[in-house]
């Protein structure tokens, strides 16, 4: 099970790695280009994903070592709470108030909608209404 959850926070590791280079790529051609977007985005992408993974281990559709490699070792590298905090710290810090509270309420709205909504699916795929 070490080796797994190995595996997996390599494979997530590296896909915030390539999400934040191809989302940094693109938000230097906006006006917008200091907000944490790639953070904002592993983060919901990450709740949605452990949402729906909790729900097919609750249905007994994913094994223990699966949840275990994919919760703790994917999706626990992809996302990451300190640098949301750093993140969120820095745009208060450049007085970028109206972007810290969107990137905050983001995060925190849009990963909990995100988790409801990985739950939801995978309980139509499994089956239990």
């Amino acid at each position: 099970m070490v080796f797994a959850v190995m595996i997996g926070g390599a494979l997530g590791a590296l896909s915030r790695y390539a999400v934040t280079l191809w989302l940094q790529g693109w938000l230097t051609v906006t006006p917008y280009s200091s907000f944490p977007l790639a953070t904002l985005s592993v983060n919901v992408l990450g709740s949605f994903l452990l949402g729906f993974l909790s729900e097919l281990g609750l249905e007994g559709l994913v094994s223990p070592t699966t949840r275990v490699a994919i919760g703790t070792g994917f999706i626990g590298a992809l996302t990451t709470f300190s640098t949301f905090e750093l993140d969120s710290e820095l745009l208060l810090r450049e007085g970028q108030w109206l972007q810290a509270f969107i990137y905050v309420f983001g995060n925190l709205f849009l990963g909990f909608i995100a988790v409801m909504l990985g739950r939801f699916l995978a309980t139509r795929l499994g089956g239990r209404r």
